[in-house]
């Protein structure tokens, strides 16, 4: 009987694996071959191993100016969308609550938006490109972000025994494939689309 021990719920999750240094597969939307996705400081980039097309995406700033107006006292937190002023540290502001004018100075933080969305319908969240690891069984998607995601699935899938490691969370990466991946009658299939998988350079 072959055992398998579960791992960490969101080990996969596409923004977890670039946090941790790692890449997603991908393939280039130039020239459909082998390209990969990977974070460095705040930027996320793809790169072709082919034509060695690449994109960028930077991070995007959200930005506030706080402070009390100087007319009515009171505290005011607006966001600034203007280009041309959140390039100042400071810039004047319409106080919300009585119009007043004031010089307020700008804040900047992160947008909030990673480690939230995954890989939808076989493509990556930031650039849409499509997963380099990706395949159909009975018309529906398999798919895998890079090459140690599929030999999780390939472990996982193939597996008689299931189980779950003592120090990992109540969910695990398991639980968030869908229900066609995981279903006994479509093992063999699923096994062998995935180790055709497998053998796809890059």
């Amino acid at each position: 009987m072959k055992r398998f021990e579960d791992e960490g719920a969101y080990k996969y999750n596409f923004y977890w694996v670039l946090r941790r240094g790692e890449r997603v597969d991908v393939t280039c939307q130039s020239c459909g071959g082998h390209a990969y996705i990977e974070e460095c400081q705040d930027e996320i980039t793809w790169k072709c191993s082919a034509c060695y097309a690449h994109g960028v995406e930077k991070q995007v700033y959200q930005h506030h100016a706080k402070g009390n107006c100087v007319l009515c006292e009171r505290w005011f937190n607006v966001e600034v969308t203007d280009e041309k002023k959140v390039s100042h540290k400071s810039t004047h502001i319409h106080c919300p609550h009585c119009s007043a004018v004031n010089q307020a100075e700008l804040h900047s933080k992160p947008v909030c938006r990673r480690y939230i969305m995954d890989t939808r319908d076989g493509r990556d969240p930031v650039f849409g490109m499509e997963l380099y690891f990706l395949d159909h069984v009975r018309g529906k998607l398999v798919w895998a972000v890079n090459r140690a995601h599929l030999n999780y699935l390939i472990s996982y899938v193939s597996a008689d025994l299931r189980v779950r490691r003592g120090n990992v969370p109540l969910k695990t990466a398991s639980h968030y494939l869908p229900v066609y991946m995981k279903e006994a009658k479509n093992r063999d299939q699923m096994v062998r689309t995935l180790t055709k998988l497998q053998h796809k350079t890059g």
